[in-house]
């Protein structure tokens, strides 16, 4: 529409003439200006200008136009009318836009004959709509058919413009007065609608072309790709003529022409690789993204959701595979099948996380699609099997590969590397869009997934978490930290890096995360009772022996033991609280023996109460030199004088002794060295005193107080160690009936020998737990277990007199839980046995009704 075109002025008019009033100027006199100076731009300046004051009236002057002096006022209107309409053709009326204008007005308002030209317009729409129909249908047949419609609609939509500037009185006037009567707009849009996009051969035709579009784009067809941005154009004429989501619904055949062809899709593809659900899932998630540009580029933003929706409907939901039994039809099965916990690891392990991202959200879209949180609760399962998996077989490692025997050792670095990797991973791909945190689900997940996996193996996950920590409190922050380097830099081949570690401040920090680290794994356990056990037996070694880094961190470290994971950690307080007390003994002892004469001070004795300590004193003494008999004596006697009641027995096991050593080298001068040793160490090297060559039959007859397992592991620590002061022949790593030890005198030029100082410490296998040890401590262990049942139970019973089975049952848990998880087998067992004890009895029953029991007062 041409605006300037409506705005000009009459071609037949003189223009304008100014008409005087009664006191202006007199009729034809010609205004001109008077050239002013500035002084004249002041608010009197219209007076000198040569204008009086008053009011003007203003005359167009020129021909007569108005309509009814024409023989037919219709006339004219009508066939500008039928010009404007014409298809595809710029009009080119008869006559200028300003009087079509003004002959509208004047039939409309002054001849009030606007019914005539309401129905003159009505007919030409139709009239135009009938040609219109051809051509649209001969449009549909080509190929640039979407440009064809375009440039159909295009035009349409400028003429229906055209002739509501031109015929604005009928909107303004005539539409008013008439009730009921539709606007022009609505008017052509409604026969447009009725005549083309209502067609029947029209609409199945446009159809039929999208549907041949669809598919050719999705087979990316390059015509097809450079047609999106015309196709919108039409679906926003669509939008315009309300047949988009009108009666025609196009944009619902379009949702169900998708929802057939990618349904038909998936029912073939779940057919054909049902073997292969992770190239399923990358072929289905590439196909919703090449679906989701589509609608970005093609379709109304009101639709692109829905298109999304569909399209992940119709892959995952709603296939029906019947010729395949391999393949489940219920859809969450069919998750199952594709998020499987193989499935994830062999995306972990090809360094496709992403692609699990991928994975999560496209099960969060199946979550709103469905309504139903059940998409992500398969996929958050499966995580969490995936979680059990790995940490099972971290935790069964030992057991099920006897030809690693250092295996069990590994178990908690490799629960620690896993469990840094598996956040990594929560932090990649399970990130919520709608609070861009990890998804609550998954991170119980992966929390459930080390509970359970700790469950397949149980105490021994507890037990090798203390054993850890034991390591990390006997090396210290420094020697921990360089360990740990050490170990990182060996793994290097997985991207890790060497730690350097340059400050005390980096070392606390780096020492007490790793800490922490440590520590939420034992949240994982439910053996508490296992790991409070064995770190009290493991820190009271690191104190009788000495091999505690630092008292202060100890303190430390039971003190957040017992605040923030156990209260019943407070065996170690009174370690520390009987360690003060035997270190004032001692100093009374020292003073004893300086009043009596006595220059010795080679023995230091640690006395302890039984209950304090968690360990069994052993009945079979060791032979030990004469000197060191009467040296325990001495203070055996000192000892009784201040506590005569009390009992005092000696346990060498945990005893420790120092040797000056005389190492004799061929051709070479004789080396002093100060040897560091346990007791059993001690006693066996003094018998090379006496011969440079004993065999392991005559140690044992003379040491037959030792048990065979612990003087097998000191003979090893001596000759098979870093550290070989003896030889062992033959040669080898364990020690057999038939071998035969010899003092190594060579051991000082040996590499080990040369760099080492005057005092030189032997580690001690004893000072790690061995297997019996540990047997026994678990044993020990269990035992413990049975009176704190027995004592749950009969606390409860005591305050309930009567309970049914599963209460007993579902109470001891709640009471116990705290310590360990027990089995169900053994609260059974236990009732039983308070039965037999007669602190329980059975109450009679109906039939139908569960066993009871009641307390027995």
């Amino acid at each position: 529409m041409n605006v300037f075109t409506l705005l000009e002025l009459p071609k037949s008019s003189v223009g304008l003439s100014s008409i005087p009033t009664r006191n202006g100027l007199r009729t034809g006199q010609q205004l001109h200006k008077v050239a002013r100076t500035d002084v004249d731009l002041d608010s009197a300046s219209a007076s000198r200008s040569g204008t009086t004051s008053g009011v003007t009236r203003i005359r167009i002057s020129g021909e007569d136009l108005r309509p009814s002096l024409l023989p037919e006022p219709f006339h004219a209107i009508r066939h500008n009318i039928a010009i404007i309409l014409t298809p595809f053709k710029q009009p080119s009326l008869s006559e200028s836009y300003e009087a079509v204008s003004l002959r509208a007005r004047y039939i409309v308002c002054v001849d009030g004959k606007g019914e005539g030209l309401y129905n003159i317009l009505k007919e030409k729409l139709q009239s135009s709509m009938t040609d219109v129909k051809d051509k649209v249908l001969d449009a549909l047949m080509e190929k640039e058919w979407i440009s064809s419609m375009v440039q159909l609609c295009d035009w349409f939509h400028d003429a229906i413009g055209l002739l509501q500037s031109l015929l604005s009185p009928l909107d303004q006037v005539y539409i008013h007065r008439v009730k009921g009567t539709r606007t022009i707009k609505a008017l052509a849009y409604d026969i447009f609608n009725d005549r083309i996009f209502g067609h029947a051969r029209i609409s199945e035709k446009l159809i039929e072309n999208l549907s041949s579009w669809a598919a050719g784009d999705r087979q990316n067809s390059a015509r097809e790709r450079a047609s999106r941005s015309s196709l919108a154009r039409l679906l926003n004429h669509l939008i315009v003529h309300d047949v988009y989501l009108g009666p025609s619904r196009y944009e619902q055949y379009l949702l169900t022409s998708t929802e057939e062809y990618y349904t038909s899709l998936a029912a073939t593809l779940n057919h054909d690789m049902h073997k292969d659900p992770p190239a399923f899932f990358d072929l289905a998630y590439d196909l919703i993204e090449a679906e989701v540009e589509r609608a970005e580029e093609t379709f109304p933003p009101s639709s692109r959701q829905a298109i999304k929706e569909t399209t992940i409907r119709a892959l995952f939901i709603l296939p029906n595979v019947p010729a395949s039994k391999d393949v489940s039809t219920n859809w969450l099965d069919r998750l199952s099948w594709l998020a499987t916990p193989e499935t994830i690891k062999a995306y972990v392990d090809g360094d496709r996380v992403p692609t699990m991202g991928k994975m999560y959200h496209l099960f969060s879209s199946l979550s709103s699609v469905s309504s139903s949180r059940a998409p992500l609760q398969v996929l958050s399962t499966t995580w969490k099997v995936y979680i059990h998996n790995i940490v099972s077989s971290i935790v069964k490692a030992a057991s099920t590969d006897p030809s690693a025997p250092d295996s069990e050792d590994k178990m908690v670095p490799n629960l620690l590397k896993f469990r840094e990797h598996a956040e990594g991973i929560l932090d990649v791909a399970f990130i919520s869009k709608d609070t861009n945190k990890r998804d609550g689900d998954f991170t119980q997940a992966l929390t459930d997934g080390f509970i359970s996996g700790f469950k397949t193996r149980r105490v021994k996950p507890a037990e090798m978490l203390a054993k850890y920590l034991d390591g990390m409190m006997r090396k210290g922050q420094a020697k921990f930290l360089e360990s740990l380097s050490k170990s990182k830099t060996t793994a290097s081949a997985d991207g890790d890096t060497t730690m350097r570690v340059e400050t005390r401040s980096t070392q606390d920090t780096l020492f007490q995360s790793h800490l922490l680290r440590v520590l939420s794994l034992y949240r994982f356990s439910e053996d508490k009772d296992v790991f409070r056990t064995f770190y009290h037996r493991q820190l009271a070694k690191r104190l009788l022996l000495g091999r505690s880094a630092s008292s202060d961190a100890e303190v430390a470290m039971l003190r957040m033991l017992k605040e923030q994971y156990d209260s019943e950690f407070d065996m170690g307080e009174t370690m520390f609280k009987d360690l003060a007390l035997s270190t004032e003994m001692m100093s009374d002892f020292r003073n004893h023996k300086v009043i009596h004469g006595a220059n010795d001070d080679t023995l230091d004795v640690r006395v302890l109460q039984r209950s304090a300590w968690p360990f069994e004193v052993s009945k079979k003494q060791i032979l030990i030199t004469d000197e060191m008999e009467r040296q325990l004596s001495t203070f055996t006697t000192f000892y009784h004088k201040k506590h005569g009641n009390r009992k005092l027995d000696w346990d060498h096991a945990l005893g420790t002794m120092s040797l000056k050593t005389r190492f004799r080298p061929p051709g070479n001068d004789t080396v002093e060295k100060e040897l560091s040793v346990s007791l059993y160490q001690g006693v066996i090297l003094l018998m090379f005193q006496e011969k440079n060559k004993i065999s392991f039959l005559e140690i044992r007859e003379v040491q037959h107080s030792i048990d065979d397992d612990d003087l097998r592991r000191t003979l090893q620590s001596l000759a098979c160690g870093k550290k070989k002061v003896l030889l062992k022949e033959p040669v080898g790593r364990d020690v057999h009936d038939g071998d035969i030890f010899l003092f190594n005198d060579k051991f000082v030029l040996s590499e080990e020998g040369r760099k080492a100082g005057y005092k030189i410490h032997v580690n001690s296998i004893q000072a790690k737990v061995s297997v019996k040890e540990s047997a026994t401590t678990n044993r020990h262990i269990q035992e413990d277990r049975k009176h704190l049942l027995d004592a749950a139970i009969v606390r409860i019973m005591k305050a309930k007199k009567q309970l049914t089975y599963e209460e007993i049952k579902v109470q001891t848990v709640e009471t116990v839980k705290r310590h360990f998880a027990p089995e169900v087998e053994e609260i059974k067992s236990r009732v039983e046995a308070l039965v037999e004890q007669e602190y329980l009895e059975r109450v009679e029953r109906a039939v139908g009704q569960k066993p009871s029991f009641k307390y027995v007062a």
